[in-house]
This record gives C-alpha cells, sequence and structure tokens, in this order.
C-alpha cells in the first residue's frame, strides 16, 4: 500500500511539474522575441502606419540571439522609396506592405518579406518564410524599451 501512495504522490507530482513547465513555455514575455506560433504579426495599416515616412534604425541578429550585428538605419518614404545605411554604405530600394508582411527590395543588397511584431517602442522583423528573426529596430529618436537592448 505504501508502494501505491508513494507511486500516486510521484504521479501527482510529476503532473504539477508538467503543467507548470508548459505554463512557462507557453508565457508570453513582454521583452523577448515573438513567438509566431502564439502571437500575430502587425497587419497591413498598421505596417503602413509604422513604415511610412519613418526612419527605423536596429540591428540585424545572426546565429546567436545574443550577437546582434552593427547597427543600420533605414528610411521609408510615402512614394515606396527606401534608403538603407549601413556601415556607410547606403543602398536605395523600394518597400511595399502586402496583407500582413512588409517587403524591401534593393538593386545592391538583399531584400526580402518580413513579419513584424511589436514589444513596446520596439519591432521585431521575422522572415515571412520561415519565421526567423533578422532584425529588431525602433522609430530613430525613439529610446528602446525592449530586449535585448538596442540603445
Amino acid at each position: 500500500m505504501r508502494f501505491l501512495s508513494v507511486l500516486f504522490i510521484g504521479f501527482c507530482t510529476a503532473g504539477t511539474l508538467a503543467n507548470s513547465a508548459l505554463a512557462q513555455t507557453t508565457a508570453i514575455d513582454p521583452y523577448g522575441p515573438p513567438d509566431p506560433t502564439q502571437e500575430l504579426p502587425l497587419d497591413g495599416d498598421a505596417l503602413t502606419a509604422l513604415f511610412m515616412d519613418r526612419t527605423h534604425r536596429g540591428y540585424y541578429e545572426y546565429e546567436d540571439w545574443e550577437t546582434l550585428d552593427p547597427a543600420f538605419t533605414e528610411e521609408m518614404k510615402a512614394d515606396g522609396s527606401t534608403v538603407h545605411n549601413r556601415d556607410g554604405i547606403i543602398s536605395a530600394g523600394e518597400w511595399r506592405t502586402r496583407n500582413n508582411v512588409v517587403c524591401f527590395t534593393y538593386n545592391d543588397l538583399n531584400g526580402g518579406c518580413f513579419s513584424i511584431y511589436q514589444r513596446g517602442n520596439c519591432y521585431y522583423a521575422l522572415s515571412a518564410f520561415t519565421s526567423d528573426l533578422v532584425a529588431i529596430s525602433v522609430i530613430d529618436g525613439e529610446t528602446p524599451d525592449c530586449e535585448p537592448s538596442i540603445a
């Protein structure tokens, strides 16, 4: 009988721990990277308002969340043109929104389409095709309130 009691307590504890672990993995971190399986990106109207006649500054993310690449600025104009500046290299291109993605094309850079998620005043660009994090930005002139800090 003691064996069954210990076994029952063990199952209850394991179930509680499993539920606790599940709750931790499904909680949304308001300052961390977005989880596209649990959250929706900004929609077309919000994307247009976010990018039209604004300059964003930020970092590209490669390999590891903690390894942030050098800063860039990107100015998007109402006529659909954009100017990208990274390490003093300036590239002209075009931007547009369609449904829930924003797309960029350049003559001399790789472009792409991105789903944009907002955390505070920070914007996380995830590849529209792979959901990989590509960049984190903030509207130029604002102090970021997200992690990792991009100040």
